[in-house]
């Protein structure tokens, strides 16, 4: 195996958009109905992190191995498609600016009785087993901890195309040809966001952004949401990755980002039923194998964003409201933000797909894309909600009414931006993940930037204001709420056994918290694990490969995904110990989960199920 960077290159070039003029961040916008959020369940949702609950798997980035990814060059060739299978009997808007905000006060939501946490209610012994039950978005509830209270986890399976060649391997599907979305189970079906390159609508013919669902049980495929990519080209949406939202599903409802930044709500059974849900009727593709499509957002038409080469975001739903961000970013030069005023954070009624508000920090001070999730948490009896702004810092919004509670910097001040990933001052593409009253993150840039010099934090939520380690003058804040930090350069190399060595490296990935111990990979292909109440290393595993994924807890193991295609599984625990390594036709990209008592691996184009019994 060998460490290998996938670069990514922005070929051709839009005319300049018109920076859109605004005023510095506007106070969120307030309109129609609020809904309500359910308080009491986050309360559930959040204790199941630390006994028993289903909790988190991974998140949508920027591309990768094969073409191209944003902004720079691509290395390896595309993988070849498998055959195309037996099929089973718009033009893109211009950017606009985002309308004015309203003053208005904004209502408090009504607090409704508490409903079963996922994961940990749904956990029921099996004999001496514990099963947990649906996986049904990133992270698996909304704290996004990449914890999973099954237990009883054979090690013994073996990947392979062909079902019949792997061992307790249920089934395989293929996907498109690059595959960034993870994967979410729901009543019976599997989700995944990829490229069309699976042909399994075959009237739609080359580059186009994806939604596939297929049979829990079987594999069989059963439907496929549809985008045609947008005129604009690479700048908004870059070739060949497809969908990378990881889409949340709530009941029959499937809420998804589309690579046409389209936040789409949609019909689980899809056209099965023989029913045109929702008041959207404009659907072009009718027949049973496409999406059935209940709302839709526009957010480039509607609210005048401007995505830079994708929109990645994974929604979250608390209550009656979804969140995301946007993707709003940078232009093609690299330097300027076409539409500052444009919303990078914002909350949707997830009946309607009315906005309810919505916020344009950080304004004009975005970095480059804004390609990670939130994340949501309850503190003091309230509802918070995680959103990683584009310019390096965290900001927790009271979910309700979209008003700033508190606001984090995650890079050190006298660190600087330098695009091409050359400066030590760093975006964020990781998902937050609430745990204990705090919030964990990481840093990171582009993948096709390499490694650089990286941060993670355990950051106290009960606080308010600016609670960042340092004051704007680089002094020691005294309203920190920084719990610990692991990163920076070590100096004198006492840590790393290097002087100037990395303690933590940029990541694009989400950590695993259990029984008091941390797990965090980094770009470069190392996974840390660190005390939780310390921030104390205990050790490092190097995959020697690159990490894009996050690390899946559970049954006192660790189960990690690389860019070569190896799953490693460890012991979880203060002790380094690999328990086995299984190798996969192609990367894995995403976070491996479980639900139902199966084991899913997403690969780069392939999905495998497995029996964990």
């Amino acid at each position: 195996m060998t460490k290998h960077w996938t670069y990514l290159r922005l070929y051709g070039c839009l005319a300049v958009v018109a920076l859109m003029v605004g005023c510095p961040a506007k106070a969120p916008q307030t309109a129609g109905s609020l809904g309500t959020l359910d308080l009491e369940s986050m309360e559930e949702q959040d204790l199941q992190d630390d006994t028993d609950g289903a909790d988190e798997a991974p998140e949508a980035n920027p591309d990768a191995a094969a073409p191209e990814s944003p902004e720079v060059p691509a290395g390896e060739p595309k993988p070849e498609p498998d055959p195309k299978p037996e099929p089973k009997s718009e033009p893109a808007p211009e950017p606009k600016p985002a309308p004015e905000p309203k003053s208005e006060p904004k209502p408090e939501p009504e607090v409704t009785p508490a409903e079963p946490a996922v994961g940990a209610a749904d956990a029921a012994p099996n004999k001496d087993r514990v099963v947990t039950g649906d996986w049904p978005m990133w992270g698996g509830a909304i704290g996004r901890n990449m914890f999973n209270a099954t237990t009883g986890i054979s090690l013994d399976f073996e990947p392979a195309k062909d079902p019949k060649e792997g061992k307790n391997l249920l089934w395989v599907a293929k996907l498109g040809s690059l595959t960034y979305g993870n994967l979410v189970v729901a009543d019976g079906r599997v989700y995944v966001g990829t490229n069309n390159d699976g042909y399994y609508r075959p009237k739609h013919k080359g580059d186009r952004g994806c939604l596939l669902s297929f049979d829990e049980k079987s594999g069989e495929f059963l439907w496929q949401l549809t985008r045609e990519k947008l005129a604009q080209g690479r700048i908004n949406d870059f070739p060949d990755i497809g969908i990378c939202s990881t889409p949340c599903v709530e009941g029959d409802h499937v809420i998804i980002v589309t690579n046409r930044a389209e936040l789409m709500c949609l019909d689980a059974n899809g056209f099965y039923d023989g029913k045109n849900n929702g008041p959207y009727e404009e659907e072009v593709d009718k027949e049973k194998q496409d999406a059935d499509i209940i709302w839709s957002l526009d957010m480039i038409e509607d609210l005048g964003v401007f995505p830079h080469n994708m929109a990645t975001s994974s929604p979250l739903i608390i209550g009656d409201l979804v969140f995301l961000l946007t993707s709003n970013g940078v232009d093609e030069t690299l330097e300027e933000v076409p539409a500052p005023s444009a919303p990078s954070f914002l909350a949707v009624n997830k009946n309607t797909g009315e906005v309810v508000w919505e916020d344009n920090t950080p304004f004009d001070k975005i970095l480059h894309g804004q390609w990670s999730s939130p994340a949501g948490g309850m503190v003091n009896g309230k509802a918070q909600v995680y959103m990683p702004g584009g310019d390096g810092w965290l900001y927790a919004l009271d979910a309700a009414t979209g008003e700033h509670v508190w606001k984090f910097d995650l890079n050190p001040k006298d660190s600087e931006w330098g695009n091409g990933g050359r400066g030590t001052r760093n975006s964020i593409i990781s998902t937050p993940v609430f745990f204990e009253g705090s919030v964990f993150l990481a840093v990171g840039q582009d993948p096709s930037y390499g490694e650089g010099v990286g941060h993670l934090y355990r950051i106290d939520a009960s606080k308010t204001g600016d609670i960042s380690p340092e004051t704007e003058d680089g002094k020691p804040n005294p309203n920190s709420g920084q719990i610990w930090h692991l990163g920076g350069v070590d100096k004198d190399g006492k840590v790393t056994g290097s002087e100037g060595g990395y303690l933590f490296r940029r990541s694009i990935s989400s950590v695993a918290i259990h029984d008091g111990l941390v797990y965090a990979p980094d770009l470069t292909g190392y996974l840390h694990c660190v005390d939780l109440e310390t921030g104390q290393r205990y050790w490092e595993h190097d995959t020697l490969a690159s990490i894009w994924g996050s690390p899946m807890c559970a049954d006192g193991k660790i189960f990690l995904g690389d860019e070569d295609g190896d799953l490693v599984i460890l012991e979880a625990g203060k002790e380094h110990k690999v328990l086995a390594e299984k190798i996969f036709p192609g990367s894995i990209y995403s976070t491996p989960i479980i639900a139902n008592g199966k084991m899913f691996v997403g690969g780069s184009s392939r999905i495998f199920a497995f029996d964990t019994e």
